[in-house]
This record gives C-alpha cells, sequence and structure tokens, in this order.
C-alpha cells in the first residue's frame, strides 16, 4: 500500500472530509501535538457539517488548551448538562462541557462520580439524539477513571444508525498495567485513525486490530518512524511527531505534515 504525503493544511483544506456518525481515533504519547491537530479536524468538520451538535468533554480540572481552542473555535464552556436555556441571539457553534470539580473535603471517589454523571446524561442525549458530534480529549480517563466505558460503547458499536460520532485521543493503545482500561471496541470502531511516533511495541501490537485491509506491518513501520520536530508553542517548546492517517474506508494512508 502506497502512503502518501501531506502538509497540514492542504491536509485540512482538501483531504479530510467527515461524515455524520463516523468514529475519529487518536493514539499518541502525551505532548506529542495529538490534540492541536485533532481541534483543527473538529474546526473542519463543524464546517462541513454545521447542523450537528457538537461537544468536547473535558474531565480535567486545568486545561491551558481547552480554554484557548474554545475560544478560537467559538465554543461555549458550559458546566452541566443539558446547556443552559437562554434567549440567544447567536447559537454557540458547540459547547465544550467541563463541569467544576468538587474541593476538599469531598473524597476522590465522590468527585468522580459527580463529574461521571454530569458526562453521561450528555453522552445520553448525544447518542440517542443522532446528529451529534461528541469529542473525548482523553478518553482514558473517562472510559476507565469515570468508569463510563458502556456508555462510550454506545458510540462506537452503534453510533452510525443515528449519526452519533465520537472523536477521541488515548496515549497507549495497548492499555494500563494495574488501572482501567478503555473498550477495544474503540480500537476496530473508527474510520479516521491517526497516530503519532510510538517505539513501543507492545502499542504497535494492536495496530493488527485496525483490520480492513490494513497492513498493521506497515502501520508499525511508518509510527516508528514518524520524523519529530522541535516546535516553540504557547506552553514552551515540545517536540511534536508528525503523524499517520490512516481512512479505513480506501483503506488510505497518509503522512500528515506540521
Amino acid at each position: 500500500m502506497r502512503i502518501a504525503r501531506f502538509g497540514r493544511e492542504e491536509f485540512l483544506n482538501e483531504r479530510f472530509e467527515y461524515q455524520p456518525g463516523e468514529i475519529v481515533g487518536c493514539w499518541e504519547p502525551l505532548q506529542g501535538g495529538k490534540t492541536h491537530l485533532l481541534y483543527q479536524m473538529l474546526d473542519v468538520a463543524m464546517t462541513q457539517q454545521p447542523h450537528l451538535r457538537t461537544v468536547s468533554m473535558m474531565p480535567k480540572s486545568i486545561d491551558p488548551a481547552t480554554n484557548a481552542w474554545a475560544k478560537r473555535l467559538s465554543l461555549q464552556i458550559i458546566g452541566d448538562w443539558p446547556p443552559p436555556k437562554r434567549w440567544l441571539r447567536e447559537q454557540p457553534r458547540g459547547y465544550v462541557l467541563w463541569p467544576p470539580h468538587l474541593k476538599p473535603p469531598a473524597t476522590v471517589e465522590q468527585n468522580r462520580a459527580q463529574l461521571a454523571g454530569v458526562f453521561r446524561r450528555c453522552l445520553s442525549e448525544q447518542f440517542r439524539g443522532g446528529q451529534s458530534l461528541t469529542f473525548a480529549d482523553d478518553v482514558y480517563l473517562l472510559a476507565a477513571l469515570l468508569e463510563l466505558n458502556m456508555d462510550l460503547e454506545e458510540f462506537w458499536t452503534a453510533g452510525g444508525g443515528p449519526k452519533a460520532g465520537l472523536w477521541f485521543s488515548n496515549q497507549k493503545p495497548s492499555g494500563t498495567q494495574g488501572g482501567g482500561a478503555v473498550s477495544t471496541f474503540s480500537y476496530s470502531a473508527p474510520t479516521h485513525f491517526i497516530f503519532g511516533k510510538d517505539t513501543d511495541h507492545r502499542n504497535q501490537r494492536r495496530f493488527a486490530e485496525i483490520g480492513g485491509g490494513v497492513d498493521p506491518r506497515l502501520v508499525a513501520e511508518t509510527v516508528q518512524n514518524l520524523p519529530m520536530h522541535r516546535i516553540k508553542t504557547a506552553a514552551g517548546w515540545k517536540n511534536i511527531s508528525e503523524k499517520l492517517y490512516i481512512h479505513k474506508g480506501g483503506p488510505w494512508m497518509a503522512v500528515i505534515g506540521l
């Protein structure tokens, strides 16, 4: 299979196309630039499909990148679900669901239960209402720590019918040792796959689960050899990886530059 190569602007403006209900999955170690690319792609998807009810879910208490992207993409930050009913002259382009964390003396368990309840209400409405796009920037926190795997599996196994698409990112395809894990459906369900540079052979073994005619050996070879670039960002200097993009419909594969 031939692997194409596109610059970031060409990929976003001329190559990437999103259809309602499709799953987008991204795997890359921490601080490799995956959130930046996914929000760029989200901007394109919202432009192509403006009727989709778009929600980005943020379970962390602090995340400067989410604040920045919410402002850049005109997403309204809300702390509970459903969104407040207000007489707005103009509806927001979408939402960032960012519930406040409970402070001590609340326990960790109480805080997680409170967060899970808010996100569960959103996931249920996004799935059952359909015609939606839900973005889980760090799916491990939602699936494992907040125990929402079963709620997310509805999207991964049956989201195509109601056109309820789920986008997500994860740091480790191979899962964690001793902790919870993200459902294995997350690895077989996507139409769009994105991988950053990863030299861990335990993670590369998961590539065989992609299916759809994708050669896992070619994926492993490409992912471990993706170029890295030293880039100055708003959060300081970072080593940012180019990305391997796979569309399972062809299948088609391309390396996406910065």
